[in-house]
């Protein structure tokens, strides 16, 4: 998101994530066209949930984990200045993952930033406040892969403010970090987070379609019994159509099973058959997303049909599932 893409069908960009229902406005460093629009909308208040470790894979190192904790840190305070982000950074350390990011600013106080583990995305989430730049190279729902024992990734999450940015540590399992900060000369810090590796989960997931096609595709997930939920949603368009599905489960497969096939009406019907809740469901019955294209919404039962109306003709597709954070993904060409 932090340049300009040419568009082909698509002139809009629009982000649904589901907490205040608020438009998010560009940072003064990214490029936006006039004809391209953001917005952030929430379902419902995500709240933070922290727990302690759970079944640790066998350190055998020499850290010093003292310090960790799953709890909620904080640095500095809520104050009037402003940093740009400037550089991202990551390397295996010894028993930890260190995530390094460079902050530069023209004010005297330390960086506002909390880091906390939620557990209904399996992320450990950093937040920062007071952002008037960002330079990661990591867009918008965008990450960088990790893949080192239980870190799976990083990833470039939404936010309702124009001045934060909250960037998903994706872990396996509840694993235990640490937040630090250290000024390296005057207007420059740097913040890290030391995340303990967790251990590799064996966890069985079916991560759906790897192709476009526009062929019957399906996921084979968990159900309502397991307590499948979806929470929240985002939807862009740059190019492609991308609507994410924001899910969560009482079992360690989080992904809900999910089919979508083109009906008579040359129309994409995408169904959970098996859902505990479904908050966007419960958002409204339609979503309007870029180009003119619609999700009627439907609620029956423990099923939600979303039918993709205004599409002019039958496009290829993709039906995929994500871990940490944990999404259903449709991206419709």
């Amino acid at each position: 998101m932090k340049k300009k893409r040419t568009l082909t069908f698509l002139l809009l960009i629009a982000v649904g994530v589901a907490i205040f229902l608020l438009v998010r406005k560009p940072k003064e460093d990214v490029e936006v066209d006039e004809n391209e629009d953001m917005q952030v909308e929430e379902v419902e208040n995500g709240e933070e949930e922290e727990s302690e470790p759970e079944a640790e894979y066998e350190y055998m190192g020499d850290t010093d984990f003292t310090k960790f904790s799953s709890d909620t840190q904080i640095l500095g305070e809520e104050t009037e200045a402003t940093f740009a982000i400037e550089e991202l950074e990551d390397i295996s350390r010894d028993g930890f993952h260190q995530f390094t990011f460079t902050l530069t600013t023209e004010d005297e106080e330390e960086p506002f930033v909390t880091a906390s583990y939620l557990s209904n995305m399996g992320v450990v989430r950093v937040d920062f406040q007071g952002i008037s730049g960002d330079s990661t190279g990591i867009g918008y729902q965008q990450e960088r892969e990790i893949g080192k024992e239980g870190v799976l990734k990083i990833y470039h999450n939404i936010s309702a403010d124009a001045d934060q940015e909250l960037y998903d540590i994706g872990v396996s399992r509840a694993t235990i970090f640490y937040l630090t900060s250290e000024q390296i000369e005057e207007g420059k810090w740097y913040v890290m987070l030391q995340v303990k590796y967790p251990g590799a989960a064996d966890v069985d997931i079916d991560f759906g379609s790897e192709d476009f096609s526009k062929e019957d595709q399906g996921i084979v997930g968990v159900t309502a019994e397991d307590g499948a939920t979806i929470s929240a949603y985002t939807y862009s368009g740059t190019g492609l159509l991308k609507l994410v599905w924001t899910v969560t489960s009482q079992v360690d497969n989080p992904i809900p099973s999910v089919s979508a096939t083109y009906n008579e009406d040359d129309e994409l019907v995408v169904t959970f058959d098996s859902l505990a809740t479904d908050r966007v469901a419960a958002f409204g019955d339609s979503l309007t997303l870029p180009s003119s294209i619609i999700a009627e919404v439907e609620r029956v039962g423990d099923s939600s049909v979303y039918t993709f109306t205004g599409l002019d003709e039958v496009r290829e597709y993709k039906l995929s599932a994500s871990l940490s954070p944990n999404q259903v993904i449709l991206e419709i060409r």
